[in-house]
C-alpha cells in the first residue's frame, strides 16, 4: 500500500535537521543541526512526556551504525506488480505466479478493501481463470494488500474490533485522568500468512495483530519491512510517574492472545531539534514510528525492530535501505514561510536494521506518489523536491535555486549527521532552473545515471538531468510538449512512455495555465539527451477522462514480448458531449465507457499501437465507475482485467 502518502504536519510537530555542506556554493537550509539519537528507556520516557505536554526539546549527540549490502533479485517472466525499483517488491491488491492469481475483493465489490481473498487457477495456457478457493476473514478484518513470497501469501490489513483506548494514569481519583488534547488513534494492523503450496487448500497459518497503522511496506528477498505509525495516548495526570517508556510503545498480539512488545525502548531513536526562535520548529510529535523487519522464512512471527519518534510522509526503499522523509514547514520573520524535507536512512541486511543518519534538503515533497522523487545508486541518494512558490517575490529564499520549481539534491553517507549533501541543482555554477516560473513539479523518474522530471503550467517541459558525476549534475536536455505526464515508464534503453493528460493553454488569458483535456500517452526518444524527441503520441477521450494509472503506478501493467512492450491501463473514458457545451477548453464531457485499454509499444519502430479495449461499462455515471482500484495481469497471450471484484479475460 501506498505510504502511500501520509499527512504533512504543523510547525509545532516539526523535526529540524541540518545538512553539512560546507564545500558547496549553495547555502544550507538554516533549521538547526542534528539527526536521530539512539535513546534508552529513561530518556525516551522523558522525551514522550515532554512532547505530549508540548514542551521544547533540545539537542543531544548523534550515533553511527554499520553498512548494509544489497540483496540479489530475479527478473519476472510474466507481468507482475509494477515496481519502482527492481528487487524491491511492493504490496498490491493482486499478485500472480503465472499459475495462480490471488486477488482481494469479492465479485461486484466496489471498494476492493474487504475481507475476501480469491484464488484463481490459470487454465488453458492463460486463456481463462477458474476460482479454486475463496477465503473470507471475519467482518472486523479488512484486507488491503498482498505479497507473494514463494508458496506463502502474506496479507496486510486493518482490524476494526480492537480500537486503542486512552491509557489511564494509575492512582487518578474516580478513574478520570487529566488528558492531553485529543490525539489520532491508530487501527491495529493484521499480518497473516496463508499457505498456498496447494492453493485449492489454502489456509491461514499465522495471524498477528500489530499496534499501529500500516503506513508502508516493502519486501526484499525473504524479509518483509513494515512501517507502522502509532499514537501513544499519554495521560498527564497524577500517576504518570508510575509509567515507563515501554508502557507507551506498541505491542503485538498472536492468535492465542499472547501480547509482547513490538519494539523495545533501547532500540528507539529521538530527534535532535535546536531552539532557534519561538516561530520555528521547537516542538516535536510523540508519534511512534515502528520499523519492523519480518523473517518470512520462519513459520512463526520472527522479527527485529527499531523505532523513532516523528511523522514520516514518504517511504522510499532501495535494495539495501529504507529512507523515511517528511515535509516540514518553517517560519522566519526575515524570510517568511518556507518548506524543507527531512530524511532518515535505515540500512538493512535481512532483519538487521541500522540507523545510518539524517539530512535536510530544501523544498517539499509533492505528488500522489512522492517515493518516485527518490533514487539510490552507488551509495548516493538523489532527491527531487518542489520549491516554494511565493506570490510576493520578497518572500523568496535568497539562494542559488531561487524560484526554480524543482530542486535536485544528492546526498551520501558522511558528515556529523550521517548524511551529507554533496551537490545541488540549480547552483551558482549551473543556475538554469528546473522548470519555468510558477510551474508545478509533476512526474519524476530516475533511470541509471539520468533523472527525468516534468514541470507544468501551460506546457510540459520534460527535463533530463545527467547524474553520472554525482558531485556535478547538470541539465542535459529539455523538451516542451502540450499537456503533462503524471507517470513515466522506461521502455528499453532509450525510450520513455509518459502517461498523463493533454492540455490546451487558456485562450482568453483568464489565468496563467491550461485546461487539461483527455488522457495522453507520449513516447519520448531519450537516446540523445540533448535532443529529446516525442516520436509518437495518443490522445484518449476528452476532458474528464481519468485512469487509476495517473494516481497509482500499480495500475500500469507491462510485459515485454520481443521488441514490443505490451501495456494495459484501466481507463474511464469521457467522450460524450453534454447539453449546453460551447466548444470551450473548459467543457467537461460525459462518461462514455470504462474498461481496460491495451497498447503495444514497438521499440524498433518507436510507435504506439492501440488495440481494441476490453469494455466493461458503458454510459454509467455512478461515482464508483471510476476504476481506482482496477488491476490487470498478462499471462502468455491473454489478458485478465480485475474490475469491481470480477475477472474479465480475453486474448491479447
Amino acid at each position: 500500500m501506498k505510504i502511500t502518502a501520509l499527512t504533512t504536519f504543523l510547525p509545532m510537530l516539526l523535526m529540524p535537521w541540518l545538512v553539512s555542506c560546507a564545500s558547496l556554493e549553495a547555502p544550507p537550509v538554516d533549521v538547526g543541526e542534528g539527526g536521530l539519537k539512539k535513546t534508552n528507556a529513561t530518556e525516551l520516557r522523558e522525551y514522550l512526556l515532554k512532547a505530549a505536554n508540548h514542551q521544547p526539546i533540545y539537542p543531544v549527540a548523534a550515533a553511527a551504525a554499520p553498512t548494509a549490502a544489497p540483496a540479489p533479485v530475479r527478473a519476472p517472466t510474466f507481468s507482475s506488480t509494477n515496481l519502482q525499483e527492481r528487487g524491491v517488491d511492493e504490496a498490491d491488491l493482486i499478485k500472480t505466479d503465472g499459475n495462480y492469481v490471488y486477488a482481494i475483493g469479492a465479485p461486484n465489490n466496489q471498494n476492493y478493501q474487504d475481507n475476501t481473498l480469491r484464488i484463481m487457477q490459470v487454465k488453458e495456457s492463460g486463456k481463462r481463470l477458474q476460482e479454486v478457493k475463496r477465503l473470507t476473514l471475519p467482518q472486523d478484518s479488512s484486507l488491503q494488500n498482498l505479497y507473494l513470497a514463494g508458496k506463502r501469501l502474506v496479507t496486510l490489513g486493518s482490524n476494526y474490533q480492537t480500537m486503542p483506548v486512552p491509557m489511564p494514569a494509575p492512582g487518578v481519583a474516580g478513574g478520570v485522568p487529566m488528558m492531553m488534547p485529543p490525539m489520532p488513534r491508530s487501527l491495529p494492523t493484521e499480518l497473516r500468512y496463508i499457505d498456498v503450496r496447494q492453493p485449492e487448500q489454502a489456509a491461514s497459518t499465522l495471524q498477528v495483530r500489530l499496534d499501529g497503522n500500516i503506513n508502508a511496506s516493502r519486501r526484499v528477498g525473504d524479509t518483509l519491512y513494515l512501517v507502522l505509525q502509532s499514537y501513544p495516548q499519554i495521560n498527564l495526570g497524577s500517576g504518570t510517574d508510575k509509567l515507563s517508556a515501554q508502557d507507551f510503545l506498541p505491542t503485538y498480539r498472536t492468535a492465542d492472545g499472547k501480547t509482547a512488545p513490538l519494539v523495545m525502548a533501547d532500540n528507539c531513536y529521538i530527534n535532535r531539534p535546536v531552539k532557534t526562535d519561538e516561530t520555528d520548529g521547537n516542538y516535536v510529535s510523540n508519534n511512534i514510528i515502528s520499523i519492523v523487519a519480518v523473517d518470512l522464512k520462519a513459520a512463526q512471527f520472527s522479527f527485529k525492530s527499531r523505532c523513532y519518534v516523528g511523522n514520516p510522509e514518504t517511504l522510499y526503499a532501495s535494495p539495501s535501505a529504507l529512507y523515511l522523509a517528511t515535509t516540514e514547514y518553517h517560519y522566519n520573520p526575515a524570510q517568511g514561510s518556507r518548506s524543507s524535507t527531512g530524511i532518515h536512512k535505515f540500512a538493512f541486511t535481512g532483519t538487521d536494521i541500522a540507523y545510518r543518519g539524517s539530512s535536510h534538503v530544501p523544498g517539499h515533497l509533492s505528488g500522489q506518489e512522492s517515493s518516485f522523487r527518490f533514487s539510490e545508486q552507488d551509495g548516493y541518494l538523489r532527491v527531487i523536491t518542489e520549491n516554494d512558490q511565493f506570490s510576493d517575490p520578497s518572500m523568496a529564499i535568497t539562494a542559488p535555486y531561487g524560484k526554480s520549481p524543482g530542486i535536485l539534491s544528492i546526498l551520501k553517507e558522511g558528515g556529523k549527521d550521517g548524511l551529507q549533501l554533496v551537490s545541488q541543482l540549480p547552483n551558482r555554477k549551473r543556475p538554469q532552473h528546473l522548470g519555468k516560473p510558477e510551474e508545478r513539479l509533476y512526474a519524476s523518474r530516475f533511470v541509471g545515471d539520468q533523472a527525468y522530471l516534468v514541470t507544468f503550467q501551460s506546457t510540459d517541459p520534460l527535463y533530463v538531468l545527467d547524474l553520472s558525476n554525482p558531485r556535478d549534475p547538470y541539465i542535459a536536455g529539455e523538451l516542451k510538449l502540450p499537456g503533462f505526464s503524471d507517470y513515466l515508464h522506461p521502455v528499453g534503453k532509450h525510450l520513455l512512455l509518459g502517461i498523463g493528460k493533454d492540455a490546451i493553454p487558456d485562450p482568453n488569458g483568464d489565468f496563467r495555465g491550461a485546461w487539461y483535456q483527455g488522457m495522453k500517452l507520449s513516447l519520448i526518444d531519450t537516446s540523445q539527451a540533448g535532443q529529446l524527441k516525442e516520436v509518437d503520441k495518443l490522445i484518449l477521450g476528452k476532458r474528464g477522462t481519468d485512469s487509476a494509472a495517473l494516481h497509482d503506478h500499480h495500475a500500469v501493467t507491462a510485459l515485454p514480448v520481443g521488441n514490443t512492450l505490451r501495456v494495459a491501463l484501466p481507463i474511464k473514458l469521457n467522450d460524450t458531449p453534454q447539453p449546453g457545451m460551447q466548444g470551450r477548453p473548459s467543457d467537461y464531457y460525459a462518461h462514455t465507457q470504462t474498461g481496460l485499454y491495451r497498447f503495444e509499444v514497438d521499440t524498433t519502430a518507436k510507435k504506439i499501437r492501440q488495440l481494441a479495449p476490453l469494455i466493461t461499462e458503458r454510459g454509467r455515471e455512478e461515482y464508483w465507475s471510476y476504476p481506482q482500484n482496477d488491476r490487470s495481469v498478462l499471462i502468455g497471450n491473454y489478458v485478465h482485467y480485475f474490475h469491481n471484484g470480477n475477472f474479465w479475460s480475453q486474448g491479447w
